[in-house]
Parts: C-alpha cells; structure tokens; sequence
C-alpha cells in the first residue's frame, strides 16, 4: 500500500519549511562560531593585559627597593603600552557582548530549526494537514524573520560560514 502523500512531489510549503530548517541550522552555527571567535578574542587580549600588568606591578616593586637597569625601564615602558593597546582593543570591540549576542542570536535559530523539525516530523505523521502546515510555517517563518533582524547587529564572518556548512 502506497501514501498518496509521498508518491506526489512535495508541496511548495513543504520545501519552503525545509529551507527555513536548513537556514536555521546553518545561520545557528555560524553564530555559535562567531561567538567562540570573539570568548577567543577576549580571553586572549583581557588575559595579556592582566598579566603584562602583573609583570608591571612586580617590575615596579622591585624598582622601588632597588636599581634595575636601563633596558628594563625601556621594556617597562614597552610592556605598559602593548597592555594598554589590549585593553583598548578589549573595550573598543566589546568582544564580551559579541559573545553573549552570538550565543543568544544562535540559540534563536536553534529554537526555529527545532520548531522547524517538529512541524516537518508531524507532517510526514499525518498530525497535521497541509492547510495546518501552511499556518505553521507562517507562524516559524515569522520567528525566524525576527531572528535575522536581530541578528544585524551581530554579523559573522565568511570563516564562520565555511566553519558552518562543514557540520
């Protein structure tokens, strides 16, 4: 016995609903990339500041009780600058808020692509019909309209996408 359903080509709701589910995922990983990108980032330069400022304030004890010699000066100086260009680095791109932007835009698309999922698997049950699924994909489609509007002010990379299309 044949389903009727799946001998004709799939309706046009369908292949839309499975291109949201596809974008979803895709745009999910790309923005759970970006967010580990930019933790990297911030971890990277918040932890060379921390420690050149560390060496600094060990440097300068020592140069109160005793006499170092001149190069030292010079590479305090040095090391006083490259924690300052880390830190500004660190301020200027907010690479903590990009974190936290990334992981909640991507955790959007995921709750889209799960959605997606689980209209597709009621679908393919016979729990909804089509005219069910027509509303279903309006009301997902909608959601993951909002999510790409949020997500403008989180733009990821072309790493992030060449990263995602490999999962």
């Amino acid at each position: 016995m044949t389903n009727a359903k799946f001998d004709a080509p799939p309706p046009e709701t369908l292949i839309f609903l499975r291109q949201i589910s596809k974008n979803a995922r895709l745009n999910k990983h790309q923005h759970f990339n970006a967010a580990e990108r930019n933790k990297f980032y911030n971890n990277i330069f918040g932890s060379a500041a921390i420690l050149i400022n560390v060496i600094l304030g060990s440097v300068l004890f020592i140069t109160a009780s005793n006499t170092l010699p001149e190069i030292t000066k010079w590479v305090s100086g040095f090391m006083a600058m490259i924690a300052a260009v880390c830190g500004g680095i660190q301020t200027f791109f907010n690479f903590e808020k990009l974190f936290e932007g990334h992981r909640r835009i991507a955790n959007n698309y995921l709750e889209v692509q799960r959605e997606s999922e689980q209209v597709l698997a009621a679908f393919a049950d016979n729990l909804i019909d089509l005219p069910g699924l027509v509303k279903q994909v309006e009301i997902i489609n909608e959601k993951y309209n909002t999510v790409n509007s949020n997500a403008e002010g989180f733009p990821t990379n072309d790493k992030d996408y060449r990263k995602a299309k490999q999962y």
